[in-house]
């Protein structure tokens, strides 16, 4: 199974910099940017990057948000093939780290996605002070 990051500019390319430093040597994880060349050549890259992963097994498409060109022109894709692709919105690191080593061990391409899910969304928190907190014993706070 294969992942493919996709987002506006650079940022997929950033995370999967981030995951390679985490899971060195994982070539099952790759970008396609939308950059400034266009929606016509972002299109033609994406199909083309999708229709190479799909030759060798599901895919998992992790889009970076909801609405936007990378996750329209991935959810088209995604129409052609329902069998074999999954498309989440949404992309951050903890949803790449946890997709990522999860799909090193399984075939399971929706619990992948499910895994995806549910670490992107617990990932997401703001910090907190606690009620006991001192000023000498900032170990508790992580």
């Amino acid at each position: 199974m294969n992942i493919l990051l996709t987002s506006h500019g650079s940022l997929c390319e950033g995370l999967l910099d981030a995951f390679h430093m985490m899971a060195a040597g994982a070539d099952h994880v790759s970008a396609v940017s939308l950059t400034d060349t266009g929606i016509d050549d972002f299109r033609d890259r994406l199909t083309a990057r999708v229709n190479e992963l799909l030759a060798q097994g599901d895919l998992l498409i992790l889009a970076d948000l909801l609405g936007g060109t990378p996750y329209n022109e991935a959810y088209a894709l995604f129409l052609t093939n329902p069998e074999h692709i999954r498309l989440v919105a949404g992309a951050n690191f903890s949803m790449l780290l946890e997709a990522g080593v999860l799909a090193m061990s399984s075939d399971d391409l929706d619990a992948v996605a499910s895994a995806a899910l549910t670490a992107g969304s617990a990932g997401v928190v703001a910090a907190e002070m606690p009620a006991d907190a001192s000023d000498d014993d900032e170990d508790d706070l992580f």
